[in-house]
């Protein structure tokens, strides 16, 4: 029983130093702010935005993108053959604002992806006319200063591409427990520090917000380039940095929010559908993660818990100090979770949830590397997405 215990006191130790780490990356790690006065002398941007079955999203998208400080900006929709009411709200509001502009995707070619047909589409049939373009996903909302702020980043920093990262919007029990837990699991290995280091080959990017300047853009060969892939704004990434492109990632928590999935099962679809790919398809990296989600979370939770009955029932499995440090250590692991949790505004009280979350999010990723690697299809929007052998509908 002892061996449970050093077991448990070595599990303390090494959260002691995971949130030392991760709280110095957090203070450290790149921002986006709203701000920076007028946006006087800022180039043109093309917003294209790639819609499929969007009616209770795009609204919301197009006003807040409408409502911009910088004006000289034109936006493109991409109806992706959907079968709900998205074009019909792209319309009425192109009829109110001439800068939004309608298009069809038309058929799905060969193996081309979905939204990489509908982003391409944008590009050649909206023939975009801004010196930048910006890739945004249709179920986010913008501040009315993060075009303005997004352009003079990349401006300053001298870079081709700049992509953002999110606050993730929640409003479900269920995606207040497990976003925060995946986002977590995945910032394991996709740390902006290492994405920015120009030595180092970590290539990432979130195809949420890509601003990307057209001519290194159109240069590398765009979306047709990776028409293929799923994961395709971090094969753009990985092909412009290839490219001799100069690629940075941000937090942009103020600047731009996403709800990603609004029930249990679209969350565990979606995310059954990326998780595995996100890691880069290593089964290595999977063990990893897995193990240190459940390792790192139950443990603690189930020694922690146990003596807390222990010492109610004056049950003493351990000497009654150990079962104490146990405790102590359980209590320390939740207030780490939930400080985490709450610099990133993800809801620091599902932190006491934290071993469900993370036994919940180990099942997605083992069910994705599983479903992958034998090449058997996902559902998404009606459609059947493969593998990243590049075999997409």
């Amino acid at each position: 029983m002892m061996v449970l215990f050093w077991i448990t006191a070595a599990i303390g130790a090494l959260w002691i130093v995971l949130f030392t780490t991760n709280l110095t990356k957090f203070l450290r790690a790149p921002e986006v702010k709203p701000g920076g006065g007028k946006p006087d002398g800022l180039p043109k941007v093309s917003i294209i935005i790639p819609a499929r079955d969007e009616e209770q999203n795009i609204e919301r998208c197009l006003r807040s993108l409408l409502d911009q400080d910088h004006e000289d900006f034109e936006i493109l929709v991409v109806d992706d053959k959907s079968s709900d009411q998205t074009a019909a709200i792209v319309r009425k509001l192109a009829a109110e604002d001439s800068r939004i502009r309608l298009y069809s995707a038309g058929e799905l070619p060969g193996e081309c992806t979905g939204k990489c047909n509908a982003l391409i589409a944008g590009v050649q049939q909206g023939n975009p006319s801004g010196e930048w373009l910006l890739f945004v996903d249709a179920d986010t909302r913008h501040h009315p200063q993060s075009l303005s702020s997004a352009l003079r980043s990349a401006l300053e920093k001298k870079v081709d591409m700049l992509t953002l990262i999110p606050h993730l919007e929640a409003r479900s029990f269920w995606e207040r427990l497990m976003q925060p837990t995946v986002a977590a699991l995945i910032a394991l290995f996709k740390q902006p520090e290492r994405i920015n280091d120009p030595g180092n080959p970590e290539v990432f990017a979130n195809g949420q917000y890509i601003l990307v300047r057209r001519e290194a853009y159109l240069g590398c060969g765009g979306h047709q380039a990776v028409a293929g892939k799923i994961l395709e704004d971090v094969e753009l990434a990985r092909m412009m940095v290839g490219s001799g492109c100069r690629v940075h990632i941000a937090l942009a928590r103020e600047m731009f929010s996403t709800r990603m999935y609004t029930s249990l099962r679209s969350l565990m679809t979606g995310w059954t559908k990326n998780f595995y790919m996100i890691l880069e398809s290593r089964f290595s990296r999977v063990l990893l993660v897995a193990g240190l989600a459940l390792f790192l979370s139950l443990w603690p939770a189930a020694l922690g818990i146990a003596s807390i009955l222990g010492l109610a029932a004056k049950t003493y499995f351990w000497p009654e100090a150990y079962l104490w440090i146990a405790v102590g250590i359980y209590a320390m692991v939740v207030i780490f979770q939930a400080t985490l949790r709450g610099l990133n505004r993800w809801y620091p009280l599902y932190s006491l949830l934290a071993p469900l979350a993370n036994f919940m999010a180990v099942f997605i990723l083992l069910r994705s590397a599983w479903l992958n690697s034998k090449g058997r299809g996902v559902r998404w929007k009606g459609r059947i997405v493969f593998d990243d052998r590049g075999d997409a509908k």
